[in-house]
């Protein structure tokens, strides 16, 4: 803890806090376990601010740059014709051929008609190579042209920096700063060691702690059902039978359509009660709901039957009764109950 009339640990010319709040500008925070306090002034957001912008437009000018490569034309190496490859050299080939053919004929080296002859052969190949370079051109991928490559470039490190400046919030402090950390769910390491070493007395002591801890987690954050579940297990291991039965109800408030929810805030309710007493109108609500939703439920089966004979309506009581018998048919000793009950009652 930070005593009166000392200043804060990290901070230097910030004065006692007992003495006057922090200057403007700065943010403190008190120490917590485990770790000193910390303090941070308003002097360093402006270069905090620009090394922010500057490395948002070095990420937009690269992201540019990536784009201009992927799309910008070029062409490959190697190429025997800069604009028609490899079709473009033969169809070169195939017209010397037939200059060759033509000057061959002029000197009379070669017969009129095996010139004909010749001249179609050649043309026959020129236009299969005219017909596969016009395959490659449609099958290759356009490229876009020079002006739109750079234009696309350009656009995205606008764009981006544009959309920072309107969703981002540089001007925010460190997350660290603003944040506490959450402190751990369930026992550390540590507390299981020094468990070990404790009374039964001091064990109960512990765990009746932790159950105190989680209930007070709860009244701040009283939607957690699952925490809600867990208290109320943990209040019944204790023995504290009243307020186990009171996290089930809080349960129930958050999900009123669960049946295992509401098997758990009944039987709950049940063990605060003598198993003789006969049902009240509350117990009896609660078994009618879980009937509801629930119609082969065993445990609303036994007791709307059981309320049923105790109202001498004995025929509604049969009825729910033989409904049960084959769901507990694997508890020999409950059915066997059940069954003399039944035989009792001329069934």
């Amino acid at each position: 803890m930070v005593r009166p009339g000392a200043g804060v640990a990290g901070c230097a010319g910030v004065p006692a806090l007992a003495a006057a709040p922090a200057p403007a500008g700065c943010a403190c925070r008190l120490p917590f376990a485990g770790g000193g306090g910390a303090c941070r002034c308003a002097a360093r957001r402006p270069r905090r601010r620009a090394v922010i912008w500057l490395v948002a437009a070095l990420l937009s000018l690269a992201a540019g740059a990536a784009v201009a490569w992927r799309l910008y034309p070029r062409r490959r190496a190697g190429d025997a014709s800069l604009e028609t490859g490899a079709a473009g050299y033969d169809l070169e080939v195939y017209r010397d051929q037939l200059r060759e053919l033509d000057r061959d004929l002029a000197r009379g080296t070669i017969e009129a008609a095996e010139a004909e002859a010749a001249r179609n052969e050649i043309r026959r190949r020129a236009l299969a190579a005219e017909s596969r370079e016009e395959a490659r051109r449609a099958a290759s991928p356009q490229t876009l042209s020079r002006p739109t490559v750079a234009l696309l470039a350009a656009a995205v490190p606008v764009l981006s920096l544009a959309l920072y400046a309107a969703l981002g919030r540089p001007e925010l402090a460190d997350r660290r700063m603003l944040t506490v950390q959450a402190p751990p769910r369930g026992p550390s390491a540590e507390d299981m060691r020094a468990a070990e070493r404790m009374t039964p007395e001091e064990r109960q002591e512990m765990i009746r702690g932790m159950v105190e801890g989680l209930a007070e987690r709860l009244e701040e954050n009283p939607g957690d059902l699952a925490g809600w579940l867990r208290l109320g297990r943990a209040q019944a291991v204790l023995g504290e039978l009243d307020k186990s039965a009171d996290a089930y109800g809080r349960a129930v408030a958050l999900s009123p359509d669960s049946v295992r929810v509401l098997t758990l805030y009944t039987m709950a309710v049940l063990r605060l009660r003598n198993p003789d007493d006969p049902l009240d109108p509350d117990l009896l609500r609660l078994f009618d709901r879980l009937h509801t939703l629930e119609p082969r439920h065993p445990l609303a089966l036994y007791y709307l039957g059981r309320y049923a004979f105790e109202r001498g309506r004995e025929a509604e009581g049969k009825a729910y009764w033989r409904k049960l018998l084959p769901l507990v048919a694997d508890r020999p000793d409950l059915a066997a109950r059940i069954r003399k009950r039944l035989e009792e009652k001329g069934e």
